[in-house]
């Protein structure tokens, strides 16, 4: 490569190297430099406490632990049903189903609305008094039905419900964008050899999906650790030990009681935690690429 292009290249990578390093490396570094202090994030003055924070938090902070064991529900009970539910209608659209487009917008439509407003409608769902839900169940039973569906001891199954609703969507497109690509002369081949739907789908569409689906896992990793708006309104903005997760745990430490640099920790184990776990599921769903 000549001298004329390489500094053409330079050149060009230069402002996206900026942007970059302004827009993600800057804020990394502070935090971790911020994280050292007991800063209450609303005066200049801070105390440095080096690794008090990471200690306190990981040794003597139970609240922490519970809220990985909740962000550890929502990671796997919903990514393991939109999973399955979403490779099973992608497939069931792929075969040929009569109105398969409108499917497509009808399941994809929950995923454009804001989190926000699907936390609202599933709260109203949920309602205890004149909830769809409990509406539903009243006129299968035959009698009044009033579970309180958020109190602390079924908030956070009902969690799943909202997520899977307004998640499928987006996993439906993204397998039936990576199944269109399969060729057809695979699943001809498979028909001539005696093969059924159900090996078909085993044999020749989840190998080739392979990488495809396990996009959609690490996406799913990162949304159940990062998950924030959809607890924090359905608690009404004051969760408890029994719907606390980390997200809703760092903003209460950091904005509710002004402990700026401790929640600030909590930011840098959760940036830890979603890029390891991230990490170890991709190792451990790497396959050898095939090619078609």
């Amino acid at each position: 490569m000549k001298r004329d292009e390489r500094r053409a290249i330079v050149l060009f990578l230069l402002p996206a190297c900026g942007l970059y390093a302004l827009l993600f490396l800057y804020p990394v570094v502070s935090s971790l430099a911020l994280s050292l202090y007991d800063w209450d994030g609303f005066t200049h003055k801070r105390e440095f406490v080096g690794l008090d924070n990471f200690a306190r938090l990981l040794g003597n902070d139970p609240m922490f632990w519970t809220a990985l064991k909740h962000n550890l529900f929502l990671l796997s009970v919903p990514t393991a049903i939109i999973l399955m539910v979403a490779l099973f209608f992608a497939a069931a659209l792929t075969s040929g189903v009569r109105g398969a487009r409108f499917f497509r917008i009808t399941y994809f439509f929950p995923n454009i609305i804001s989190m926000v407003a699907v936390t609202l409608l599933w709260f109203f769902i949920y309602n205890p008094n004149f909830g769809l839900l409990n509406g539903v169940l009243g006129k299968v039973t035959g009698h009044k039905v009033s579970i309180v569906w958020l109190d602390p001891n079924h908030i956070m199954g009902s969690l799943v419900a909202p997520i899977v609703w307004c998640s499928l969507g987006f996993y439906l497109v993204l397998f039936l964008a990576g199944m269109e690509n399969i060729p057809h002369t695979f699943y001809d081949a498979a028909k001539v050899d005696g093969a059924n739907s159900w090996q078909q789908f085993r044999s020749i569409t989840v190998p080739l999906l392979w990488d495809v689906i396990t996009m959609g896992v690490v996406f799913l990793i990162i949304g159940g650790l990062r998950i924030f708006d959809l607890i924090y309104v359905m608690a009404l903005g004051y969760p408890n030990e029994q719907s606390q997760v980390i997200a809703t745990y760092l903003y209460e430490q950091a904005f509710d009681n002004a402990h700026m640099g401790y929640g600030i920790a909590i930011a840098v184990v959760l940036f830890v935690l979603v890029f390891a776990t991230t990490a170890v599921a991709m190792r451990i769903m790497r396959r050898e690429q095939l090619e078609y």
